[in-house]
């Protein structure tokens, strides 16, 4: 199984975001198990503060979806299992 590390994960998360217009405050990363059992990985995208509105619809499901593939394109066997939320108030 060939899996990206997780700084490798963040940044490509990172850089996608921001590419669809999203205003990523933090990303992180995490061991997890999809809906059959099968190794997963979580990605949580953290919205700067205020931003969430900015982030739904297109620019979200692009995100998503370009994630994906580039992780697919770079040799993730892994299913990203991406969710949001937003930085609370500072």
């Amino acid at each position: 199984m060939s899996t990206l590390s997780d700084r490798e994960i963040v940044q490509l998360t990172r850089t996608v975001a921001q590419a669809n217009n999203i205003a990523v405050s933090n990303v992180s990363t995490s061991p997890t198990i999809d809906w059959a059992g099968n190794v997963a990985i979580e990605i949580k995208i953290v919205l700067s503060h205020g931003s969430s509105a900015a982030a739904m619809g297109q620019p979200s499901a692009m995100t998503v979806s370009d994630l994906i593939r580039q992780l697919a394109d770079k040799g993730e066997e892994r299913l990203p299992i991406v969710r949001y939320e937003e930085q609370g108030a500072p």
